[in-house]
């Protein structure tokens, strides 16, 4: 205690503590140190994060409506039509026309973007790996595994409130 105020996490700092260790992944993997990381391995052309959240979630995702982007990104449209403006000068997204809907847009990554993408994968892929280097295969299978149900159920309930942020790779 402190001056009557106590400071101390309210979370205990049990490293077996599932939403402790959720939350420390969830912390790493946005990570600005991460974000930065990235965007120079894999020699992203400008120093602009949200610029490369966007081609990462095009990359995860597919062509996104702005306003799933947005949900996605948890932005506004304004915000992400700004972002998708300075993508499309430097030629790597494009505005094309839904084929779902005529008076909607989707935003798509070009060839440009799409190299980019897949450099977004392989580094992402890389990273894992050294991550979890000295690992067994079985360990990582279970991990692999579990994760993958946890993903499914946390998508199902954000889909059940919310079915525009549910990921296509999840539905």
């Amino acid at each position: 205690m402190t001056d009557g105020v106590d400071i101390s996490p309210v979370l205990p700092q049990d490293p077996m503590d599932l939403r402790l260790s959720i939350a420390s992944i969830v912390h790493w993997a946005d990570s600005r140190e991460v974000r930065v990381g990235m965007m120079s391995r894999i020699g992203f052309p400008v120093d602009d994060i949200p610029m490369f959240l966007v081609v990462n979630q095009l990359a995860y995702r597919g062509a996104l409506r702005p306003t799933d982007l947005a949900a996605t990104l948890g932005t506004g449209k304004a915000n992400i039509s700004k972002i998708v403006l300075r993508l499309e000068r430097i030629d790597l997204v494009r505005r094309l026309p839904s084929p779902a809907d005529d008076r909607s847009v989707l935003i798509a990554l070009t060839p440009a973007g799409r190299v980019l993408g897949e450099r977004i994968m392989e580094s992402v892929q890389q990273h894992l790996a050294e991550v979890i280097v000295g690992w067994d295969e079985d360990e990582i299978e279970t991990l692999r595994r579990l994760l993958a149900r946890f993903s499914r159920h946390a998508i199902a309930e954000i889909a059940l409130r919310s079915p525009a942020l549910a990921p296509d790779y999840q539905r």
